[in-house]
């Protein structure tokens, strides 16, 4: 993508890291894919593939029309997240519009390559580029859209923990309470002054309270849409409650994240399958493989068809340019 020339640049943070640093990461991805390798496997020997079979047909037209539903609820907080971004490190160099593209766009192809930190500000810098944005403010811009993503899993979770879901068994409240008083503190915090953090030759600037506040507020909708796009396609006699079903989606997408694999492939499948007896894996493989085909598959390609046009486009102007010039 002039996008080879942009992954250094934006990438830049990680490979100043320290070797031991870059060590652990790789060692700790390794281990929870390897983790994930045998226990999808355990699982899947021990499933019958009539019943898997009789569980993909059991899946409602209705219910995959919500979980697609979700999936544009949840990708439009996540363009929301960069179109807020953009205003706050960008302010009058590039449109709302050009910012909510990216953020759909490099979010669709980064959930399905993997390396998110890479594939998607690697996106975003070719978008961002074609209007001028150097790799400093697409880093001050991917910081701030990552600050929103992380703030609403801490909304998601400490709602989830105050209203006491079955695997926390009663002790859950007072950790929510906990984590809800650090929120607030940090919006606090925000609201004295304007904030930046220094990091590897990089200047973020943090939002203010209000653009936190409102940050948390679009995360804990982005994260519940992204939940319900996999919930609603449980059936019902398998499905726990939305905040029971909470805490096991979390952990399945951090345990992803970690491994670094393609997005989350068979490490995200393995965690949510062991939050199952196993009569019940059938109908939640069932389930996740259709919310992959909705919630990543559909995205990516819609993605990057939009991502081609766009490049279709530029590359059209400019040989434009060049003729009349």
């Amino acid at each position: 993508m002039p996008l080879a020339g942009a992954a250094p640049n934006l990438a830049g943070m990680s490979r100043s890291s320290p070797l031991w640093g870059r060590l652990f990461s790789a060692t700790l991805a390794l281990g929870v894919i390897g983790l994930a390798a045998w226990l999808l496997h355990r699982y899947l020997h021990a499933m019958r593939w009539r019943d898997f079979a009789a569980a993909w047909q059991a899946l409602s037209a209705r219910a995959i029309v919500a979980s697609a539903a979700a999936t544009c609820v949840s990708f439009a907080m996540l363009a929301a997240f960069e179109m807020q971004a953009a205003r706050l490190s960008a302010h009058g160099r590039v449109s709302l519009r050009r910012a909510a593209f990216a953020g759909v766009v490099c979010n669709a192809i980064g959930n399905m390559l993997g390396f998110h930190a890479i594939t998607a500000s690697a996106v975003r810098y070719r978008i961002y580029g074609a209007v001028g944005l150097g790799a400093g403010d697409t880093a001050r811009i991917v910081g701030l859209a990552g600050m929103g993503v992380g703030l609403g899993f801490a909304v998601v979770i400490t709602g989830a923990l105050i209203w006491q879901p079955t695997i926390v068994d009663g002790w859950g409240r007072w950790p929510g309470l906990g984590l809800a008083l650090a929120l607030a503190g940090l919006l606090a915090w925000l609201g004295r002054s304007p904030r930046t953090l220094r990091l590897f030759g990089w200047t973020l600037k943090f939002p203010d309270a209000r653009a936190a506040g409102l940050q948390m507020a679009i995360g804990g909708v982005e994260m519940c849409g992204a939940i319900a796009a996999l919930h609603v396609l449980l059936p019902a006699a398998v499905a726990p409650s939305f905040v029971d079903f909470l805490p096991v989606y979390v952990a399945a997408v951090l345990a992803g994240l970690v491994s670094h694999a393609p997005g989350g492939l068979g490490v995200f499948e393995s965690i949510l399958l062991a939050g199952f007896p196993q009569a019940q894996r059938p109908d939640v493989l069932a389930a996740i493989l259709c919310y992959r085909l909705t919630y990543t598959a559909g995205p990516f390609v819609l993605g990057s068809l939009a991502f081609g046009a766009f490049e279709w486009r530029l590359r059209r102007r400019r040989r434009a340019q060049t003729v009349a010039g």
